[in-house]
């Protein structure tokens, strides 16, 4: 019964999304303009690639994102104009209710819908196929490949296959050539391979990876007429990025802390550790498990540990992934806390600290918060909601 009110509403939502499009097409074409749709996928760096082109193309057309919404409910949510605040059951009817009203009421026309579409499995509603019923992108951009939501399918292949089937259903395909799974699976006749591209980012600590991220916005940026002058300077001046990706804090004991706290993936964790190889010491790698791995976790997170030894002094993991799989080099925890509780009292002057882990009972963030030379910078850290906050009290509460 759960089943089929599940997949009832998210045909309700995907039949009123594409309605809302529609409606917009039709907006603009009433003034002699197009709606251009363009979707990202990867498993690695979708929000930086989807932030990095909203900054490139925002001087010069009205663009709409997803922001992170990349889901089977949050993409039509999105579309329609309904952001998601928590996720209830009676919220959830609150957003059954409102989605006519927005249908009727969202008039605000835009010339580009920039959309991160993710995956988390081989089957509908979780798939790109199912994605591609929703929304259907004008020009797509495949950033990469990795073990991420191995857990679901079959082998790596099978997750290069799905998330090519944007940028395979597209009339204009942008891809990261340098990825081998990305360039075996992508048979789109008009694709285009773009070029890595350097650009300093004040604020931030950027791995190398995000090279590709810039490379794929001056990409699109050429194929809708601007200059690559008109997209650095716009990408210079402007880009920024959210909570919990590459943040730098001062820490307590004269330390600087590199706040990549939001998520972790092996090649995103990789990336971030080759960053901090580039730092004098006493340099410090504090890992949380990286989730949703499959039968390829042991391998992934031995390979981290090992990166981690060529690359900081200090390993910290934080889980039960890391605490299983990492060698008797590395000082385990279970939990945030207790690696916080650690580091208050054994941090290095003036280290070097990157933060990176996953999500859900990860939550390094915390750990961040407590390591801040100035406690006001909290407020810039990521999941800092009331919602998220309840779920980490509860969370710890739980596990004393």
């Amino acid at each position: 019964m759960k089943q089929k009110l599940s997949w009832l509403f998210l045909n309700y939502l995907r039949l009123l999304a594409r309605l809302q499009i529609a409606k917009i097409r039709f907006l603009q074409k009433r003034h002699d303009k197009t709606l251009t749709i363009v979707g990202i996928t990867g498993s690695a760096g979708k929000t930086s690639c989807l932030l990095a082109c909203e900054t490139a193309l925002g001087s010069n057309f009205k663009v709409k994102t997803n922001s992170g919404s990349n889901s089977e409910s949050g993409i039509p949510l999105n579309i329609l104009g309904i952001k998601v605040t928590s996720y209830s059951p009676v919220q959830w009817l609150k957003y059954a209710l409102l989605a006519p009203i927005m249908l009727a009421a969202n008039w605000r026309p835009y010339d580009i819908y920039l959309v991160e579409m993710g995956i988390d499995g081989p089957d509908e509603p979780k798939n790109m196929a199912y994605l591609l019923r929703i929304v259907k992108p004008d020009i797509g951009i495949f950033l990469n490949v990795s073990y991420v939501h191995l857990q679901y399918f079959n082998s790596i292949d099978d997750i290069a296959r799905e998330k090519a089937k944007l940028i395979n259903n597209v009339q204009t395909a942008i891809i990261n050539s340098d990825d081998p799974l990305v360039k075996k699976y992508s048979k789109n006749p008009y694709q285009i391979a773009l070029k890595p591209v350097d650009i300093k980012i004040p604020g931030y600590i950027l791995p190398p990876i995000y090279k590709i991220t810039f490379g794929a916005a001056f990409a699109l940026t050429k194929i809708l007429g601007l200059s690559a002058e008109q997209t650095k300077n716009n990408i210079e001046n402007n880009f920024r990025l959210p909570p919990g990706r590459s943040g730098i804090f001062k820490g307590i004991n004269n330390s600087l802390l590199i706040d990549s706290s939001y998520n972790s993936s092996p090649l995103a964790a990789a990336e971030m550790l080759k960053l901090l190889a580039t730092y004098p010491g006493p340099r410090l790698a504090v890992l949380g498990d990286m989730r949703e791995l499959g039968t390829s976790s042991p391998d992934e997170h031995l390979k981290l540990y090992h990166l981690s030894l060529k690359s900081a002094d200090t390993i910290i993991s934080v889980g039960p992934e890391t605490t299983k799989y990492f060698g008797d080099k590395s000082i385990k925890f279970d939990f945030w806390w207790q690696a916080t509780e650690y580091l208050k009292k054994n941090l290095p002057l003036k280290s070097t600290v990157l933060v990176k882990g996953s999500q859900n009972t990860i939550f390094l963030e915390e750990l961040v918060k407590e390591l801040l030379q100035n406690k006001s910078d909290s407020l810039k850290l990521c999941r800092q909601s009331p919602y998220w906050l309840k779920v980490k009290d509860q969370f710890r509460r739980s596990n004393p």
